[in-house]
């Protein structure tokens, strides 16, 4: 599986459990219910090193100190990110998908 397989399954499944706005979940929890246990540490590194400092697809950590919770910041740039790097947007979100986006040209 490759890295952005990976990452979309994240985004994928923080969409599916809806974890925004007052709803968190911690790092752990979210690895278990996206990927299964042999990718999980190449998820976490990507999930720490790449997506969270960048703020990807609008993941944000919450909380502080030792807490690893995180969130979706914004419903819509999760939705897009998935739809631009050719992950499946989850039913209950395909009317974010504006008009004028181009689907991602295959590689």
């Amino acid at each position: 599986m490759t890295d952005q397989d990976l990452k979309n399954k994240v985004v994928n499944t923080l969409l599916n459990k809806r974890v925004t706005g007052s709803n968190k979940t911690s790092i752990d929890t979210l690895l278990n219910y996206s990927v299964r246990d042999s990718e999980q540490g190449k998820a976490r590194d990507l999930l720490k090193d790449e997506m969270l400092p960048n703020a990807e697809a609008s993941i944000q950590q919450v909380g502080g100190g030792a807490r690893e919770n995180v969130q979706l910041a914004d419903v819509k740039e999760a939705v897009r990110y998935l739809y631009e790097h050719g992950g499946d947007v989850p039913w209950g979100f395909r009317e974010y998908i504006e008009d004028d986006w181009e689907p991602p040209e295959d590689e």
